[in-house]
């Protein structure tokens, strides 16, 4: 048996691959070493790779926050402007005191709501006229039932036999009392009728023409400038004079009740307020103005009384201030002041009378001439009979007054009185405005237009036509009256 001995297989290499095995030559870079190349503008060489690399990502980020940066204060800039500095700028101002516009754009909000609620509200003169429709209507069946009720009664008296009786009595009293009836349905018929016609015709037509910016807006920059004269004159007054002018807690409260009651039914009062960018603190400032300037009318009318203090005075009124200084060069030295007047004055209504104005109550001239400068120089308690005015210019105008004498307690006829008690306001404002002391800037007009002071319904011009018109021409007649 031979002897056998396991032997392990011998270990043979793989052949080697026939390819040609690339070397690639690696040369290490120290990222801490200067490599002395240049960052920017020649500038750098003393940096390292790690130094630059750290700086141009400064750079980029200082870059990137300095652009954001700039964006954002553009942006607030931009916001502060519309919101804080522009708003802040006067459009015009009285005595040193400016409005600012954006107290006049909260009031162009207000009273632009207040013509439209007035005219489209529930209380509206939309809602009047249609309300005096209803009731010429009807009047209207109920004329023709009595026309046709005394038609009926006059037949069955016609039918009776000739002579008294207790039914041809009976009848007759019916025909009476219809007729009565009838006649009182015709005074009112003609009444609303009256009202009717005045509304379509006249008192809706002219509201719808005010609405528009020009009117609204020169309204109410005019408001807030008397309103700055109402509070002036009333700080210098006694408490109960400043109580009486200016509205109470509550009166302010009920005002607004029936300001937002009267919203057109198409809106609402939180719609009007999202609409022109207010607040109802706005909106109740600008009703405190409209209540104090309501007061102080109602206070100014009950002070117009009869009897009161007058004055007589003529006066003329001259083109030039050469022509009137030539004409006072004549007066002073003993020319005759209605001959003048007669043959220089260019106001006609005094000319023909020798420049006569007659017995003048406070507030009689400046209601007749929208201007008291002349009146200012009148009613000065040292005024003495004949005495001669200066030039005073007034109106584009130069005028040249005499005093001729004064009643402390004179009569003024109902009618005057009347006119006065009612532009009582509007009197005492001229007669301030024209005090010495008085300084109203003129009002910016790109700020009075300016469409960010401008609701976005207030049209540009007055509307035509509109819900104002008379629908279905003239109102008929009740049958079978005039």
């Amino acid at each position: 048996m031979n002897s056998q001995t396991v032997r392990r297989p011998d270990n043979k290499r793989p052949p080697r691959s026939q390819k040609t095995k690339k070397y690639y030559k690696q040369t290490a870079r120290f990222e801490g070493k200067r490599d002395g190349k240049p960052l920017i503008f020649g500038w750098g060489n003393h940096l390292s790779h790690n130094q630059k690399v750290q700086l141009q990502r400064r750079v980029t980020w200082i870059t990137a926050i300095g652009v954001l940066a700039l964006i954002i204060a553009v942006i607030v800039g931009f916001w502060v402007n519309i919101n804080i500095i522009t708003p802040s700028l006067p459009i015009t101002s009285v005595n040193g005191h400016q409005i600012p516009q954006s107290l006049y754009r909260k009031m162009v909000a207000f009273k632009t709501q207040l013509a439209q609620s007035d005219l489209n509200g529930p209380n509206g003169l939309i809602a009047q006229r249609d309300s005096l429709r209803k009731q010429i209507s009807d009047l209207q069946k109920q004329g023709q039932a009595s026309t046709t009720q005394i038609a009926a009664l006059n037949k069955k008296i016609a039918a009776l036999k000739p002579g008294p009786s207790p039914e041809r009595t009976n009848l007759t009293k019916q025909l009476k009392d219809t007729q009565t009836l009838e006649n009182n349905q015709q005074v009112k018929f003609n009444n609303l009728n009256q009202q009717y016609t005045d509304l379509t015709k006249n008192v809706i037509p002219q509201v719808q023409t005010n609405i528009n910016q020009s009117q609204v807006g020169n309204d109410s920059v005019t408001w807030l400038q008397n309103d700055e004269l109402i509070r002036e004159w009333l700080a210098k007054q006694n408490s109960h004079v400043q109580a009486t002018v200016n509205p109470s807690t509550q009166a302010v409260s009920r005002a607004m009740a029936a300001f937002k009651t009267n919203v057109p039914k198409t809106s609402s009062y939180s719609a009007f307020l999202s609409k022109d960018q207010v607040s109802d603190d706005d909106i109740q400032a600008m009703m405190t103005i409209t209540l104090r300037r309501d007061n102080m009318q109602t206070y100014l009318a009950s002070q117009v009384v009869s009897p009161t203090y007058q004055v007589l005075a003529r006066m003329m009124t001259l083109d030039t201030q050469q022509h009137a200084t030539k004409i006072l060069n004549e007066l002073k030295h003993g020319g005759d002041f209605g001959k003048l007047a007669k043959a220089n004055s260019v106001d006609n209504q005094t000319a023909v009378k020798g420049g006569s104005l007659g017995w003048l109550a406070l507030g009689q001239y400046a209601q007749n001439y929208t201007a008291a400068n002349v009146e200012l120089w009148l009613f000065d308690p040292s005024r003495k009979i004949d005495g001669l005015s200066p030039i005073i210019k007034e109106n584009g105008t130069f005028r040249i007054v005499q005093f001729l004498g004064a009643d402390p307690a004179r009569i003024v006829d109902a009618t005057t009185l009347q006119s006065l008690k009612s532009s009582a306001l509007t009197n005492w404002l001229t007669e301030q405005q024209a005090l010495p002391g008085t300084v109203i800037t003129p009002v910016d007009q790109n700020k009075l237009l300016d469409p960010l002071n401008i609701p976005p319904d207030l049209p540009l011009g007055a509307p035509g036509g509109g819900p104002g018109a008379v629908p279905g021409g003239s109102v008929p007649s009740v049958p079978g009256q005039p």
